[in-house]
């Protein structure tokens, strides 16, 4: 859809200014994003224009307006402007290079000037009067000849030119001793044909930027092809990158979208950088889009350049280091590399020492009561349970966090990897220097932060830049906080002691307190611990009533509803035998009218228990709804609703019992122990070593606590991002009664094997190869 119209007819002193006030005055709301008015080489205004607007619906309205208005005495016609190279559209003008009369004429001399035939040739000039081939072979008799043509116009009249050929070079040039003889009292001058220049048609010469794009197109196309890069400029000082995404998008995945932006007016420059995942998508986009219309202005799209880091061309000479630190930036947007709550070990060393007013070396103490690395992974865990607290208060959404395949956003930045002690003003400076940083969050540790720029393609450039970068001689982690990370967007310069709760915050509070407060604390008096335990077994009931799902095979197919019956209608029939899960009338789009539904004649009833539905369908078949007699069965469809609700089921407390994965082979049964029971007391830590008893443990453990609040308060704490010589541990919900051996079958399920081999007796093993 066009976002241009085409205005011609214009006053001959007409200029761009004049011709949008004349717009504004019709369509006050329009916004006008190009007008350029048409001139020849010799600037003669040719009173015509193209104007742009914003979107197709402001076009529309212009053209509606605008047609058939004055502008000074002069009525201007409108219309909606065509594409470039659209097929129907006829030139009409005499500076067009395909004029279609200046080409009728050139074909029709074509076709009256066909040059003679190859051979011994003569061109006879200056007939006139009734001449016919035998007056012309009586002129050369008794000289032989071969052929002769008369070319006649489009009249059918002589032209007074005639074309005789001789059978070889002797006889021609008896001929042309007949120069200068007369017909019909006619003086006729005779030419040999090789030398006499043939009046041909010039061709249709093309424009001058045809002939560019022929002999660039070929050099475009294979770059494009190699590179999968677009430049693309000519764009309205308006767009976003989401509308380049959604307009380039839909060719191919997109790897990078790049709208540069100037940094005192924080405008777009004009101009924009596109790179596809597959090359031959960016080519179908340069096929497609070139010259097309983009909010108003003409998109002009050029093969793009890669660029050139910093150590590009010295890959040789440089160290291994400075390769590594080369490989590490290339990839540095590569979601594979990132952990959102990293946090180095010795700045948690520092940070601990920090809080609790003590030396390192006290907590790095191998002679001291206790393993280091228990003692290093509470104290991680208790870093970041603060972070995610302070987090919460100052209005991140912590949620977001967990979707690890979600969307990105493009102006916040996750920093990681700081040492302790860094202040919220040192970090503002450096990443300033990269363009405008509208906050940065600062959680007490100083190990994490977050920092949001105001434009994306400076948030990008800090990105790039910082990544990877030493600060206090330490390299920066830096990540792409995920898309939504803010539950709503800073008003002003935030500062890192901010105090204020957005709307949203308490909740997410109450999530982080289940599991943060009793990182510190290792032993409870007995009467708080039983009052808690009262209350959040309490509340732990009120959460799965509230979160019950519908047991399995409760779904009703229902036939031949009316059509007017709606889901309220069909609600009220089925409720009454028991609790309703939903009931849903199956609709489509209107084709008619747009934008509206159309009942499909069926639906589907769920209800939260088998009984129930067993029993309306005993009891409603046959039954009357809205005039129609209902036609009922079991359905055993399963909605993607009910698939997500047993996915995320998957994940709930079920037990008293966690399973704990990736745990390093370095640690043994009393650091797990020593871990876990921080957060209460202990049934058992099991931690299965391989067949036979013998050598290491197989990497996984079981810990069973005495209550499910112990349990739920230590995978809550825990499950972020603990660290336990290096290795993140991986807390899952065990079932209540799994055990070793059914996590053997439960692994054997996954291969095509059909079971555990039964032994064979020796007796039996002969027989069989016997026979």
């Amino acid at each position: 859809m066009s976002t241009r119209i085409f205005v011609k007819n214009l006053p001959k002193d007409a200029t761009q200014d004049k011709l949008v006030s004349h717009i504004k005055k019709s369509c006050p709301s329009a916004n006008v994003t190009d007008c350029q008015l048409k001139y020849t080489r010799d600037g003669i205004f040719r009173r015509f224009a193209f104007v742009g607007f914003n979107t197709h619906a402001e076009a529309e309205q212009a053209q509606a307006k605008l047609n058939g208005t004055f502008m000074k005495t002069t009525k201007i016609l409108v219309d909606l402007a065509a594409d470039i190279g659209d097929a129907s559209v006829r030139a009409w003008s005499k500076y067009s290079p395909h004029n279609q009369a200046k080409a009728g004429k050139e074909a029709k001399s074509l076709e009256e000037t066909k040059p003679a035939r190859k051979g011994f040739v003569v061109k006879m000039k200056g007939l006139s009067g009734f001449y016919n081939e035998k007056s012309i072979r009586d002129f050369f008799k008794p000289i032989k000849l071969t052929g002769i043509r008369i070319p006649k116009s489009a009249q059918k009249k002589p032209m007074g030119v005639a074309f005789v050929e001789f059978p070889s070079t002797k006889e021609m040039e008896q001929g042309m001793g007949r120069n200068k003889n007369f017909i019909n009292g006619k003086k006729i001058f005779l030419k040999k044909s090789a030398d006499a220049v043939q009046p041909t048609a010039k061709p249709v010469s093309p424009a001058p930027w045809e002939l560019k794009a022929k002999a660039s197109s070929a050099q475009e196309v294979e770059s494009i092809s190699e590179s999968g890069r677009l430049f693309v400029r000519n764009l309205w000082f308006g767009v976003t990158e989401e509308d380049l995404q959604e307009l380039f998008g839909k060719f191919g995945p997109l790897a990078e979208v790049t709208l540069p932006v100037d940094p005192l007016t924080k405008k777009v420059k004009g101009f924009a950088h596109v790179v596809y995942v597959f090359p031959e998508h960016a080519l179908k986009a340069f096929t497609d889009l070139d010259y097309k219309s983009l909010h108003g202005r003409l998109l002009h799209i050029l093969p793009g350049r890669e660029t050139s880091g910093d150590d590009a061309g010295s890959d040789e000479k440089s160290s291994y280091k400075k390769q590594k630190a080369a490989h590490q930036k290339a990839n540095s947007a590569s979601s594979y590399n990132w952990n959102t709550l990293f946090l180095g070990a010795n700045a948690v060393a520092d940070a601990m020492a920090k809080k609790y007013n003590t030396d390192k070396s006290d907590i790095l103490d191998d002679e001291s009561k206790g393993s280091i690395g228990v003692r290093m992974a509470l104290g991680e865990t208790q870093i970041v349970s603060e972070t995610r607290q302070f987090l919460v208060s100052n209005g991140v959404a912590l949620d977001s966090f967990s979707q690890a395949a979600g969307e990105r956003s493009k102006t916040a930045i996750l920093v990681k990897n700081l040492p302790a002690g860094v202040e919220g003003d040192e970090l503002r400076e450096i990443f300033s220097k990269h363009g405008t940083v509208n906050r940065v969050l600062m959680p007490p540790s100083g190990i994490t932060a977050i920092v949001e720029y105001l434009e994306p393609s400076e948030a990008r450039k800090g990105f790039m830049k910082l990544n990877f970068s030493k600060f206090r001689s330490i390299p920066l982690y830096l990540e792409w906080a995920p898309m939504g990370v803010f539950i709503k967007p800073a008003q002003a310069k935030q500062t890192s002691d901010s105090t204020s709760e957005p709307k949203g915050v308490k909740e997410e509070l109450k999530k982080e307190e289940e599991g943060a407060s009793d990182v510190e604390t290792e032993e409870k008096s007995g009467e708080e611990k039983n009052e808690t335990d009262v209350k959040e077994e309490h509340n732990s009931d009120e959460d799965e009533e509230a979160e019950e799902e519908p047991e399995d095979n409760t779904t009703i197919f229902v036939k031949n509803l009316n059509f007017d019956t709606t889901n309220e209608n069909l609600t009220k029939h089925f409720e009454k035998f028991g609790n309703l899960h939903s009931a849903t009338v199956a609709k489509k789009k209107d084709a008619k009218r747009p934008g509206e539904l159309l009942s499909m004649g069926y639906g589907f009833v769920q209800f939260m228990k088998k009984a129930d539905a067993k029993e309306a369908l005993k009891h409603l078949q046959n039954s009357v709804l809205d005039d129609h007699n209902l036609e009922l069965k079991m359905s055993n469809r399963t909605t993607p609703q009910v698939k997500g609700r047993r996915k995320q089921g998957e994940t709930k407390q079920t037990s008293t019992k966690i399973l704990v994965r990736n745990i390093p082979f370095e640690a043994n049964r009393r650091e797990i122990e020593e871990l876990f029971k921080v957060f209460g007391e202990l049934k058992f830590v099991r931690l299965p070593k391989k067949l036979g008893g013998t050598g290491p443990h197989r990497g996984f453990a079981f810990v069973d606590f005495l209550t499910k609040q112990d349990a739920k308060r230590a995978f809550n704490a825990l499950c972020h991002s603990t660290h336990l010589y290096g290795r993140r541990l991986v807390l899952e919900w065990a079932e209540a009664e799994e055990s070793l051996e059914e996590l053997r079958k439960k692994t054997a399920k996954h291969f095509p094997d059909e079971g555990p081999r039964k032994k064979v007796s020796k007796t039996s093993l002969k027989n069989d190869l016997d026979s």
